[in-house]
């Protein structure tokens, strides 16, 4: 983990010298950190099936018995949902502090990204890691101390770009997307009660046509006339319609088949009208991709941003 942050400095500093003294861009580096899915084997990124003490019941290789709940009968189950809040927590917060652990290596991180987050209960237990992280460390600018970040984001992941079943302790089995499961995200990232409120929220590893959808109804149950205090991260995936990711083989598959809505407009373009209806709903937004995107694309999206925006 040390290493990677001092990769990625070297690269920026590689850059600058590159661009030379009177370069007016800047470049900064946000830590990646996935979700505690992301050390389960098979990956529990998209699933979300978490082992105990991190959840109820891991994957089984049938898929008999997988479940998100504490409770058959979907009912809460409030101290075993507080232990897997701990527990994530607990888990998020020793890798905040590998990291920072060598003050060189923190300081030369500018943003935290925890990304790829399928729970509204690890969202919890992330807001919570921050808080103790927060805590246990100086955020004062001297000596060898470590000095504050820029800001920091939770990005959740949508796969089938429905909320569903998975989407935390609210939730109950095969229960759909509504008003009120929707706006509980919201609350959940804004209230300081449960934690350290991020600078921004965002999405990440979803399909782009599915983003419309999503980001309307989280940001219509904010209740609210003014911008959401938060910045919007979006980096959906690239690829073609249909693409999925099979967590056995660690390939990409597609279902093959034209869009549902007919549309032939492309990625970078599709990309474009999303920030563009998003841009007055927010605080900012921050724009870029994810999944099977190349530089190319991101160039492309870049030189459309600059033309729509």
């Amino acid at each position: 983990m040390q290493k990677c942050v001092k990769l990625a400095d070297g690269a920026r500093k590689a850059y600058l010298s590159e661009e030379g003294a009177a370069a007016t861009r800047e470049a900064f580096v946000a830590l990646s950190l996935g979700p505690f899915g992301s050390a389960v084997m098979p990956p529990q990124d998209f699933d979300g099936f978490y082992p105990p003490p991190f959840g109820p019941r891991g994957p089984t290789s049938d898929g008999i018995g997988n479940t998100r709940l504490f409770s058959d009968s979907g009912v809460i189950v409030e101290e075993e949902e507080r232990k897997a809040v701990e527990a994530l927590a607990q888990f998020h917060l020793w890798r905040l502090h590998a990291v920072a652990s060598n003050p060189e290596t923190w300081n030369a991180i500018d943003y935290i990204a925890f990304e790829t987050v399928p729970h509204l209960r690890e969202l919890r237990a992330i807001k919570l890691a921050m808080s103790k992280f927060d805590a246990d460390t100086s955020t004062q600018t001297q000596g060898g101390v470590l000095t504050k970040l820029r800001g920091w984001w939770i990005s959740l992941v949508f796969p089938n770009g429905e909320e569903s079943a998975q989407w935390g302790p609210e939730e109950r089995q095969h229960q759909t997307r509504d008003q009120t499961h929707e706006s509980e995200t919201l609350n959940v990232v804004l209230d300081p009660k449960v934690g350290a409120v991020p600078t921004g929220l965002g999405l990440n590893c979803t399909r782009i046509d599915q983003y419309p959808s999503i980001l309307s109804s989280i940001s219509n149950s904010s209740g609210q006339n003014v911008p959401i205090p938060l910045t919007l991260v979006v980096y959906p995936n690239g690829g073609r319609f249909g693409d999925t990711f099979d967590t056995v083989t660690h390939r990409w598959e597609n279902d093959g088949g034209p869009r549902p809505d007919g549309r032939t407009v492309t990625w970078e373009e599709e990309v474009v009208e999303v920030v563009q209806r998003c841009r007055g709903e927010w605080k900012d937004v921050i724009v870029g991709g994810c999944c099977r995107v190349y530089p190319p694309q991101i160039q492309t999206l870049r030189e459309k941003v600059n033309e729509s925006l």
